[in-house]
């Protein structure tokens, strides 16, 4: 059955050619468009895609539709919407959008989630809730929690990801490492140990951001 959807945010303009891909491999949804809190851009279209109104609309004209949580500034603001969504609107029909190129043969993937085209998910990786992935490599056996947001980054074997991670593009997690919960990992980054909560690491090998920092300034002081 084709499901009417809307998308929260129009910020991130490539969902709609992830969910045109999901169509023309079989069709699915029905993209009624998008609703966005910004009242100037309401009316107008993205890639031909209306913006309809604000997301008050889910008490009353959309209220039955499936629903997909775009908004990709932070972690913690994905989750302020999504919770939004169950709670206030109770809009519980939240699916995973995941690109037909990307196989989930022996992978588990909850829901919420949206995966962009040429990700590599390898067996036994299990994936948690509303997480957002760009061009990633997952390996094998890895877990993966709840409201991550993964951009081109290549993630070992047996590594374990907690909630609400920012992991930027082109960084690396190394066979085994763990990652708790709120890290932030720049761009370009290696991580090759365990990480706790609430870090901010930059570098190869990834350190705090901060010392990281004084080291650059200490080496640029020596070479001057």
């Amino acid at each position: 059955m084709v499901k009417d959807l809307v998308v929260i945010g129009s910020g991130g303009i490539d969902i709609v050619q992830l969910i045109e891909a999901i169509n023309a491999e079989k069709k699915t949804y029905n993209f009624l468009g998008f609703l966005e809190k910004d009242e100037d851009k309401i009316g107008k279209e993205i890639l031909g895609y209306p913006i309809l109104g604000n997301d008050d609309l889910l008490r009353t004209d959309f209220s039955k539709c499936a629903v997909v949580n775009n908004v990709m500034h932070t972690p913690q603001l994905h989750q302020k919407i999504t919770d939004r969504l169950l709670n206030d609107y109770k809009i519980f029909d939240t699916p995973s959008l995941v690109h037909p190129n990307v196989s989930l043969n022996h992978v588990e993937v909850g829901e919420g989630n949206i995966i962009f085209a040429n990700c590599k998910l390898c067996a036994a990786v299990r994936i948690g809730d509303f997480n957002i992935f760009y061009t990633v490599i997952v390996n094998h056996e890895t877990v993966i929690g709840n409201y991550n947001l993964i951009a081109t980054c290549t993630i070992g074997s047996r590594c374990k990801i907690g909630d609400f991670n920012l992991l930027g593009n082109g960084s690396v997690i190394a066979n085994t490492a763990k990652l708790g919960n709120g890290n932030s990992i720049s761009a370009g980054s290696v991580v090759l140990k365990n990480v706790g909560d609430n870090q901010s690491l930059m570098g190869y090998p990834a350190i705090d951001m901060m010392e990281f920092m004084r080291a650059n300034m200490v080496k640029r002081k020596n070479n001057a």
